[in-house]
């Protein structure tokens, strides 16, 4: 009876232990490298610059190699400079952390540290350069072409960003893309603290075949508001920016 104990003992804690050693192992994340960022990303970024407020949204192909190009619109403190030209390079270590540079025609370049996610189907992404706080975050299209056909649905719209001269602003409702090119939908507005609730969207839009875009919407009583438009992940998400001077305003559709 006792050498049965004793062998009962010596096993219970021999599994204990095994159990300990196997939740003590550290789960390694899969190995990154410079060939994980291949193909196009829809960005956005947001953040200051100099005591600026800025806001970006854009979109960038990157070769597997190190280079990427592309296009972006920016809203620094209400001046728009709309689809400027972007070249850029990257360098990714095998912990999935790197640095990537950005650099849209007639502006400085930029410099960020990223973080690939996912294998890279995203990266998240902090300016690095003094006199800036800016984060973003790209993400992967997902799909090899697109159209206005294959973007309709129903989608939740969220967005944020500042009316110059008024205050910041914040909005969020549902929209709905047709195939044919409209669009309907609701939204609350808040600017500055006044808020306006059940807001009728319409409009129309157009998605080109490198999954890039733009719409023109009126919302109650304000418009036209021109807006840009990415489109990611698949088709589940489309980023905008707004293009009109004196705005900050960009954010995303989500289905």
């Amino acid at each position: 009876m006792k050498s049965k104990l004793v062998r009962f003992a010596v096993l219970s804690l021999s599994t204990l232990a095994l159990g300990i050693s196997l939740w003590a192992e550290p789960v390694r994340p899969a190995a990154c490298s410079i060939g994980s960022l291949t193909g196009r990303y829809g960005f956005t970024i947001n953040g200051t610059a100099n005591g600026n407020p800025i806001t970006a949204v854009g979109q960038i192909a990157t070769d597997g190699n190190g280079t990427l190009a592309g296009n972006e619109t920016i809203s620094e403190n209400g001046t728009v400079g709309n689809l400027l030209g972007v070249l850029g390079t990257y360098a990714i270590r095998s912990n999935c952390t790197g640095t990537m540079t950005i650099q849209a025609a007639g502006r400085s370049k930029q410099n960020f540290n990223v973080t690939v996610i996912a294998g890279g189907q995203q990266i998240d992404m902090v300016q690095t350069d003094s006199g800036t706080t800016e984060l973003g975050t790209a993400q992967a299209q997902g799909s090899a072409s697109c159209s206005s056909a294959g973007a309709k649905g129903v989608y939740g719209l969220q967005g944020a960003g500042t009316e110059i001269g008024v205050g910041p602003l914040a909005l969020g409702g549902q929209i709905t893309l047709r195939g044919d090119g409209t669009l309907t939908g609701t939204e609350t507005v808040s600017i500055n603290g006044t808020i306006a609730s059940k807001q009728k969207i319409s409009g129309a839009f157009k998605v080109i075949r490198i999954c890039q875009g733009a719409a023109v919407i009126q919302v109650g009583n304000q418009g036209p508001i021109h807006l840009n438009l990415v489109v990611v992940n698949g088709g589940h998400g489309i980023l905008f920016i707004q293009r009109d001077s004196n705005t900050l305003v960009s954010g995303s559709l989500q289905k």
